[in-house]
C-alpha cells in the first residue's frame, strides 16, 4: 500500500486557502486605491502578502514530491537526449586520465630506479653494476 502522507494534503489545503486569501486581498487593494483613508488598501495589502507567502509556501511543500518527480523525469530526458555527448565526454575524460596515469607511473618508475654513482668519475650507474660505463673502473 502506497499511501500519501496526510501532511501533504494539509499543506495543499492551507496553500489553496492562502491563495484564496491573497485573491481577496488583491480585490481589497484594488478597491482601496480609491479610498486610502478607509483602511481597505492596508488590510487588502496585508491579506495579499500573507496569502501569497503562506499559500505559496504551503503549496510548494504540499507538491514537493510531485516537483521532485518532475525534476527526475526532466533529468532522465536530458540524459537520454544527450547520451552521445555524455558518452563522448566520458571517453575523452577516460583518455585524459589514462594518459595522466601513464605519465605519472613513468615518472615514478624513473624516479625510483636503483642506481648509484661511480666512486671515481661520479657518473650515475645501475646499483648492481660492477664496472662504471664511463670510466670502466671496478666499483
Amino acid at each position: 500500500m502506497n499511501q500519501k502522507p496526510k501532511h501533504l494534503l494539509v499543506f495543499k489545503i492551507v496553500g489553496i486557502i492562502g491563495l484564496l486569501v491573497s485573491i481577496v486581498g488583491f480585490v481589497l487593494v484594488i478597491i482601496g486605491f480609491s479610498d486610502f483613508d478607509g483602511g481597505l488598501f492596508i488590510v487588502g495589502g496585508a491579506m495579499l502578502t500573507f496569502g501569497l507567502f503562506i499559500g505559496g509556501s504551503c503549496l510548494t511543500q504540499g507538491f514537493k514530491p510531485a516537483i521532485a518527480k518532475m525534476h527526475v523525469k526532466t533529468t532522465k530526458y536530458i540524459q537520454e537526449e544527450n547520451k552521445e555527448d555524455f558518452t563522448d565526454m566520458a571517453n575523452t575524460t577516460a583518455d585524459i586520465i589514462n594518459d595522466a596515469v601513464a605519465q605519472t607511473a613513468s615518472a615514478v618508475k624513473k624516479g625510483i630506479k636503483d642506481s648509484k654513482y661511480c666512486k671515481y668519475c661520479g657518473k650515475e650507474i645501475d646499483a648492481d653494476a660492477i664496472f662504471c660505463s664511463r670510466c670502466g673502473k671496478k666499483q
